[in-house]
């Protein structure tokens, strides 16, 4: 059937849910089973029910989900379907006191709802928890960087977001007004993160595994093209725009720093090389040195950081095509996030 709903916060919480696990899938039949299996495990040991919002996958993950004790909630219109509506499809059907998110090529670990139940009951001011995500692929550069942020925590920390998932406030949510924004195709919990914080919020990660995650089998070129073509680049065009006014507009373009990268890159060698054609070097002498200089040092830098000259090239790459992606975000026209999403449960 077709829900019409009225609002983001369709069901209420419901005192015999206190978790509502949320998870969003597309095209994952290879993975799904022993996602749901552990959360309908997890959900179980903490009187929970478990939510799988689907984007019109096209494979076999809807016929596999069927066999497992979960509510099946699947976009109306395939227009609908991203990373930030998903999260926000789940929210609008959960019932549980509590909200954890969790992608469909995750398994969450033994126990680790219960720990974050636990920390959230003795720390009232927090509106998410999350743990470590432990990488079952590591090939991209990202991969790496996420392995090694993970492998430095000790203790808990304050996080600006739960990148990969966490456990969240129902009340925290609905006092910032929607769980994810519904036009985004990334950047959605870090865009969560920043209107908790404005609301006072705080966001936690503890130095436990929360789950683990196969992620896509790829190299770091082939994970910058598939984000070119899903439209996962122009999200941050989209992200900045939707931060324009607001308290956490700042906070967006540090989050987004290298969408910036090469245009202020480029406007130092500009205004490089009119330094050097001032003092009476020859333009095209004064351009190329510029160029070489400028451009050689941030490769230089980047291949230091990154350890292989690959990876700071593709770094170069991709700022080239995250620029481009989120000029084309930022002029997209933006709907109100909270208007419902039409729906069916299945």
């Amino acid at each position: 059937m077709v829900l019409k709903l009225e609002n983001t916060g369709v069901h209420e919480v419901t005192a015999n849910i206190r978790v509502s696990i949320l998870i969003k899938t597309l095209n994952e039949e290879g993975k799904i089973a022993r996602c749901l299996a552990a959360a309908v495990r997890e959900a179980a040991a903490v009187g929970g029910e478990v939510i799988l919002t689907d984007s019109l996958s096209t494979d076999r993950t809807i016929e596999i989900a069927r066999r497992f004790p979960v509510r099946i909630v699947q976009f109306e219109s395939i227009d609908d379907c991203n990373c930030g509506a998903a999260t926000q499809l789940g929210y609008q059907f959960a019932r549980g006191e509590y909200l954890y998110l969790i992608d469909g090529d995750m398994e969450l670990q033994p126990g680790f709802i219960t720990l974050a139940l636990d920390y959230l009951k003795t720390n009232p001011a927090v509106a998410g928890v999350s743990g470590l995500i432990i990488d079952t692929q590591i090939r991209t550069p990202a991969d790496k960087q996420r392995v090694a942020q993970y492998t430095s925590i000790s203790g808990a920390v304050y996080v600006n977001s739960l990148g990969g998932g966490g456990l969240y406030r129902h009340s925290a949510i609905d006092s910032v007004g929607y769980l994810a924004n519904r036009w985004l195709k990334a950047c959605e919990e870090a865009e969560l993160g920043m209107r908790l914080k404005s609301a006072g919020w705080y966001l936690i990660r503890l130095p436990v595994p929360a789950v683990t995650h196969t992620g896509h089998n790829e190299s770091g070129l082939e994970m910058i093209f598939r984000l070119w073509r899903n439209g996962r680049m122009r999200a941050y065009g989209v992200f900045l725009r939707s931060a324009l006014g607001r308290p956490w507009w700042w906070a967006s373009v540090r989050q987004a720093w290298f969408v910036f990268a090469a245009p202020t890159l480029y406007l130092v060698t500009m205004a490089f090389s009119w330094l050097l054609i001032s003092v009476g070097v020859p333009t095209f002498m004064a351009v190329l040195v510029a160029v070489t200089l400028l451009w050689g040092l941030a490769f230089l830098a980047l291949s230091i950081k990154k350890k292989k000259a690959a990876d700071a090239m593709l770094a170069i790459v991709a700022w080239h095509l995250y620029t481009v992606a989120a000029i084309l975000g930022f002029i997209e026209k933006i709907a109100d996030p909270r208007q419902p999403i039409l729906a069916r449960e299945i």
